[in-house]
């Protein structure tokens, strides 16, 4: 009995000493990160999935473009009705085109290049995308700021400086952007005190978000709106009267005014979302696609309201985090490590975080609203075809999927081509579109598959021969640059050539 009474005596002691450790620590002055923490309003609960939000499959038989490929599509713009253009990791824009999307090549680098993603901050992170009224391709790169991208050329221009303080602040974290017909930039700083990759401190510290225009005419920028608990998705109204902005924490949409008798002014869009919200973009009926980047589950909204009145405890657990995060980066620097590296990127991203919903669920959400921000319908997928949805971006007769994470690019057919078998013919209707309804194509199996065949070789012996003489050059360049640059368009391109060889008699 004795034993076994100094055995928990020993284990209460150090439990006691461990506690008093931990609030020493969290009570130092000048530990990292400098922010502030107050207790957070609890949320309400979130909207059933009943009703417009109904469980569904839509999103079951989507299809991956450019699998394995590509890292972090995050968001999608286009020109023209075959021709988009796509934001990845290691500061990348890329251009796909073609009536199959299955042209593609680099644009441009907006960061001068690194060894992978986990060294965005050097390469950049371009986000949100959206085209101007000159015609050049507007870039929020999450580290480097706004820029403007000649997409025929690659030629690229920085906006401004991003080190700069914007009304007290300099922005940390560019996230997304819309413009106006007169050029000017609605875009939102998600966190005044933290970089992309530490998203975590953003989380559990007060809110830093903001909302901010920038005017090319005169070069400045103009806070619109402060304390956002994670900025993320812009949206202008169709009439360009008030804009629509995502408050990812805070899982709802909010609404600023900018004419009218309410301009200035500020208040909830839509709330009670069942996920995290992200990018937002027009639907043609004037309504809006908001996607939830992860679906929020029980546990993290159980985990989120147990957190939110303990500001002592979240103070605690972001220093814990930070100075390991300083330990990880302070040991890479003196023996350089690309696994030591790689764990101090993730230490305070959210990517871990997501990672751990998706391992709970699936269950993949974009919600459909109208014009007043009235829920009208949803977009959902259990099977994991598709999943962590930053934004859905119609084009033609498509709806591409972006996401910050996923290795592909999502796109849905809203009018597939159907076949019709007609003896030894086959009737191939193009769709139910004005300008091609009723239009009809009347060839052989045969003939259709050979001539398919001949073109695809054709192009790709092209492709091939193009590829071996860039490879030559890019023997200086790293493996990650040269991966993600002229081999993303080399490799499809031959495997189709080998394939097609396979198949020819």
């Amino acid at each position: 009995m004795g034993l076994l009474r100094r055995l928990v005596w020993r284990t209460v002691r150090l439990l006691l000493d461990l506690i008093v450790v931990m609030v020493v620590f969290a009570l130092i002055p000048g530990v990292p990160p400098h922010v502030t923490y107050n207790v957070y309003e609890r949320l309400p609960p979130p909207l059933p999935l009943e009703g417009a939000l109904a469980r569904n499959t839509k999103l079951n038989i989507a299809e991956r473009i450019l699998d394995g490929r590509i890292t972090g599509p995050e968001s999608i713009a286009f020109r023209a009705d075959d021709e988009i253009f796509v934001s990845l990791h290691g500061g990348k824009i890329l251009r796909l085109w073609g009536p199959r999307f299955d042209h593609f090549k680099i644009v441009t680098s907006i960061g001068p290049g690194c060894d992978g993603p986990w060294q965005e901050k050097k390469c950049g992170r371009p986000l949100g995308l959206r085209f101007g009224p000159d015609g050049r391709l507007l870039v929020a790169d999450a580290y480097l700021g706004l820029f403007a991208v000649d997409v025929d050329t690659g030629d690229k221009e920085s906006l401004f400086n991003v080190t700069e303080e914007i009304d007290g602040a300099a922005p940390m974290l560019p996230d997304d952007l819309d413009v106006d017909k007169d050029g000017n930039i609605y875009w939102s700083d998600a966190s005044s005190v933290s970089h992309l990759c530490d998203s975590m401190t953003e989380m559990m510290s007060d809110p830093s978000g903001r909302i901010i225009k920038f005017d090319p005419k005169t070069g400045t920028n103009t806070v619109l709106v402060r304390n956002v608990h994670f900025a993320n998705g812009v949206q202008l109204s169709p009439d360009q009267d008030f804009l629509i902005f995502s408050e990812t924490f805070k899982f709802r949409v909010l609404r600023y005014w900018l004419k009218g008798p309410k301009a200035g002014q500020s208040e909830v869009f839509v709330d009670r979302l069942p996920g995290f919200p992200d990018n937002i973009r027009p639907k043609e009926d004037g309504g809006y696609y908001i996607s939830l980047v992860s679906y929020a589950t029980e546990r993290n909204r159980q985990l989120s309201a147990a957190l939110s009145p303990l500001s002592f405890v979240r103070k605690l657990i972001l220093r814990l985090m930070t100075v390991t995060k300083i330990l990880f980066e302070t040991a890479n620097s003196i023996y350089p490590s690309v696994y030591i590296e790689k764990l101090a990127q993730k230490t305070l991203h959210l990517e871990p975080v997501t990672a751990m919903t998706i391992r709970e669920t699936n269950l993949t959400i974009v919600v459909e609203v109208d014009a007043d921000g009235k829920i009208v319908d949803s977009l959902q997928g259990d099977s994991g075809t598709i999943v962590l949805v930053s934004e859905t971006q119609k084009v033609g007769e498509n709806l591409f999927f972006g996401s910050p994470y996923n290795k592909y690019l999502g796109r849905l057919m809203l009018n597939p081509p159907t076949m019709e078998v007609e003896g030894k013919g086959v009737r191939m209707k193009t769709g139910d579109t004005n300008e091609d309804k009723g239009k009809t194509r009347d060839e052989s199996p045969d003939e259709l598959l050979q001539e398919e065949k001949k073109q695809v070789i054709e192009e790709t012996q092209e492709k091939g021969a193009e590829c071996d003489r860039n490879r030559s050059k890019d023997a200086e360049l790293s493996r990650y640059s040269r991966r993600r640059d002229r081999d993303l368009e080399c490799d499809l391109r031959l495997r189709d050539l080998d394939l097609w060889r396979l198949l020819l008699p």
